[in-house]
């Protein structure tokens, strides 16, 4: 849109070219100038077909209310080419007179100071020649400015994105690789733990034939004062390999505990180790449990690992593996409190057996025994027998079962061991409806 100011009217009757403004040249990013002059309707430059001024049909002033203005935008070349000095007639002046050839030839001056000239030109107002000279500035953009920078941000945050997506893929991969290669190794060490299961059976089943044979040579000692010599060195090479055998047991015992405790403290951490039970005491006629608003929770703390490895982390695989879910207390004799993996929902028990056997942890690998971790009250044990089943004490049989596996202790529920103490029994020895085990979980 051009605007254009209203002249000014000098005291000698000439009108002042007044300075207006362009306001089209959107974007544009120099501030440069246009002139162009306003003139008769014969003007050369502006004719009275050449884009009138509909913005308003007031004249100037009153005083030259006959004259008619009409305005153009003149190009860049035309503005250079106009003079500095116009007359009445619209042809340039000569301010030294008519004659020219007494002129000295003009300076040529630049286009910037031709402008400056231009505007500081006073031209006579009359009704057969006027003009005025405005200024177009192209204003600068921001909104471009504003655009390119939004670009750019864009682009800085889409290759950051791309980097961070990119580690996080490759981390993704390092770890998919650690996990595979950890699970090759656990894998390897439980085919070890196994072979070396069956190794700690033989031996004690080697074991079992010394005894036996003890038993058979003090016989023989007894029966014959006069003992064959030959069968006397017999006896004592046996006697030898017994005790290397046993040596050699001794030795397994010792790297089985090693790779429990290894283990145990990878899987599981070296600090303290609790496990909750949830218990079942109450059951519908179909087997399902019931409502509960008594205490039917007890935690237990496990025995430290230095002094207990292969049991604690025994009873920690069963219960990482769901193994003690569904099974029961069954019986309430010898001051202890008896689970074992019998369903308490009366579903079948070899199933149940199955699964411990399947697992691997049917029982533990050789009766382990500390006696810094006795048998005390509330303390928690293997069953001698050598099965998965296990006891709570309710009283000290630190001496009663001694050489028993001791891993772990109560630390809470105690409400929930003397329900189990008050539970009815048959005989004084097994319960009359199974205590369920709902859930162990590690804590």
């Amino acid at each position: 849109m051009v605007s254009i100011s209203s002249p000014s009217l000098t005291p000698s009757g000439a009108m002042r070219r007044r300075i207006g403004s362009h306001d089209c040249f959107h974007g544009s990013l120099a501030d440069d100038i246009y002139e162009a002059p306003l003139i008769d309707q014969t003007s050369t430059i502006c004719t009275g077909s050449d884009y009138s001024d509909h913005s308003s049909n007031q004249s100037l002033s009153p005083r030259h209310s006959s004259a008619s203005y009409t305005r153009k935008v003149a190009s860049e070349d035309e503005i250079a080419s106009l003079p500095l000095h116009w007359s009445r007639s619209g042809n340039p002046a000569n301010p030294q007179g008519d004659d020219s050839h007494h002129q000295p030839p003009p300076v040529p001056l630049s286009r910037a100071q031709k402008l400056l000239q231009l505007q500081n030109t006073e031209l006579p107002l009359n009704n057969s020649s006027s003009s005025l000279v405005f200024t177009a500035r192209k204003r600068r953009s921001t909104f471009s400015f504003a655009v390119i920078g939004f670009c750019l941000l864009g682009f800085i945050m889409y290759s950051n994105a791309r980097s961070s997506l990119r580690i996080a893929v490759q981390e993704v991969n390092d770890l998919v690789e650690f996990s595979e290669k950890l699970s090759r190794q656990l894998g390897k060490a439980d085919r070890d733990m196994r072979r070396l299961e069956r190794e700690l059976a033989a031996i004690d089943a080697m074991e079992q034939q010394r005894e036996d044979d003890e038993v058979e040579e003090r016989i023989l000692r007894q029966s014959s004062v006069f003992a064959d010599p030959d069968l006397i060195r017999e006896m004592n090479n046996i006697q030898r390999k017994l005790k290397y055998s046993q040596t050699k047991a001794d030795k397994l015992k010792t790297q089985v505990s090693e790779i429990s405790k290894r283990d145990a403290i990878a899987k599981y951490g070296s600090g303290v180790i609790r496990v909750q039970l949830d218990l079942i005491f109450r059951l519908d006629k179909d087997g399902k449990p019931l409502l509960d608003t008594g205490p039917h929770t007890l935690v237990m703390e496990m025995a430290p690992i230095d002094l207990m490895p292969h049991s604690v982390y025994t009873f920690l695989e069963m219960v990482s593996s769901g193994l003690l879910d569904g099974c029961s207390f069954i019986l309430n004799a010898l001051h202890v409190l008896k689970a074992a993996p019998l369903p308490y929902d009366g579903t079948s028990a070899s199933d149940k057996a199955r699964s411990f056997l399947e697992q691997g942890l049917e029982s533990v690998a050789f009766r382990e025994y500390s006696p810094d971790f006795p048998h005390s009250k509330y303390t928690v044990g293997f069953a001698a027998d050598g099965s998965p089943s296990f006891y709570i004490n309710t009283e000290d049989n630190a001496d009663i079962h001694v050489g028993d596996p001791c891993f772990a202790k109560i630390v809470s529920g105690f409400e929930a061991v003397h329900r189990l103490e008050k539970m009815p029994t048959r005989n004084g020895i097994w319960f009359e409806t199974r205590i369920g085990i709902r859930s162990a979980v590690i804590l």
